[in-house]
């Protein structure tokens, strides 16, 4: 199922438009203003992967090359990415616990849940 984004040259805001087939026709206009003054815009690729890949990928020995484990802000790196990788599933306090941690203090109890 494509999504096609377009740029409204009105409000100069994106507007997307997921289409069952991709031989949908489509009219494209701006969801926010409602010009019909938009261009169609290249959108990123989303490439969606098991989290068996997605683990792979995150401890692929090449992709820690650069970890100190005795260096906080080597593991912090480590952690943020870990992070954006599986988004919400690390928690919604997981920045806040991290920053907490480097700072040198302690963790809320909710952390060891």
């Amino acid at each position: 199922m494509p999504i096609y984004e377009y740029y409204c040259d009105a409000c100069k805001k994106r507007s997307s438009f997921l289409l069952l087939r991709a031989d949908e026709p489509v009219e494209p206009y701006c969801k926010r203003c409602k010009s019909p003054a938009v261009k169609r815009v290249l959108s990123r690729v989303a490439v969606i992967r098991s989290e068996e890949k997605r683990m792979e990928s995150l401890l692929d020995p090449a992709s820690l090359g650069d970890l100190d484990e005795n260096d906080p802000r080597s593991v912090e790196k480590l952690m943020k990415r870990m992070g954006r990788e599986f988004g919400d599933e690390l928690g919604e306090g997981f920045e806040g616990e991290m920053e907490e941690a480097l700072a040198g203090g302690e963790a809320s109890p909710e952390a060891d849940l």
